[in-house]
């Protein structure tokens, strides 16, 4: 698991944009930090994938502190993040792509081997495209490669900026079911999505920030059916209710 205690962390001169953010990415779980613009969801990844140092706080993972851990370090120990958008090669191919996420081991070139054919397994696009250019990809299918890629390494946590973002709805289908696969590989998963309704129907648990701060933690499904969440995110009552 990931827990961020006291997690302070902005940008420069600029000032906190994290402000004292606490919360718990449970183990094995796809744990969805929600809330508007500007209120540091895709800042906490940062942080925790080393590409932003924390001013204050902690960010532990299984218990071991890598807050401030260059990005190197962090994904050494297993911590990999899933870029917002463009994270392919366009002139590389799909499999040339999907070896690149064990660059750090590229020297263990038979363990590298039985990596991707199981990566395959898991991904039928994999195979199916493997000689195809990444250019030549639908959005959804990037972002199944952009996954598999995370797999090489048998990431402990993937962290997901933005996944939907771009994404028509067919696409988006997609990509629910390439995050439900690399979650039962066991894998903690860490989301942010502006989508609401996708990201609280794909995980399991629930973060609600605004201003730098977290406002609410708890079971997905019980977030989503809020009334006041549903007011704040929807404009609406939860379906089935009558607003009062």
């Amino acid at each position: 698991m990931i827990t961020f205690t006291d997690l302070v962390a902005g940008y420069g001169r600029a000032g906190d944009i994290l402000r004292g953010v606490g919360f718990t990415a449970v183990e094995s779980a796809i744990t969805c930090i929600v809330g508007p613009n500007g209120a540091g969801k895709s800042t906490v990844l940062k942080a925790c994938s080393g590409l932003l140092r924390p001013r204050g706080g902690r960010i532990l993972l299984g218990g071991d502190e890598i807050g401030g851990l260059s990005p190197a370090a962090i994904l050494k120990r297993g911590v990999v993040q899933v870029p917002q958008h463009h994270g392919l090669f366009p002139a590389l191919s799909v499999r040339e792509n999907v070896m690149l996420g064990a660059y750090v081991n590229r020297h263990e070139r038979e363990r590298n081997r039985r990596r991707y054919e199981e990566i395959c397994a898991l991904y039928p696009l994999i195979a199916d495209r493997a000689s195809d250019k990444a250019a030549s990809l639908s959005g959804g299918q990037r972002r199944t490669v952009e996954f598999a890629r995370a797999l090489m390494l048998r990431p402990r946590v993937v962290l997901l900026d933005e996944p939907t973002l771009g994404l028509d709805p067919k696409a988006s289908a997609q990509l629910a079911d390439s995050v439900t696969t690399l979650n039962q590989e066991g894998v903690t998963v860490l989301m942010v999505e502006q989508n609401v309704r996708f990201g609280l129907t794909l995980a399991d648990h629930a973060v609600v920030m605004e201003g730098g701060r977290v406002l609410h933690t708890g079971n997905a499904d019980d977030l989503l059916a809020d009334p006041e969440m549903a007011q704040l995110f929807f404009g609406a009552t939860p379906k089935g209710q009558v607003a009062s």
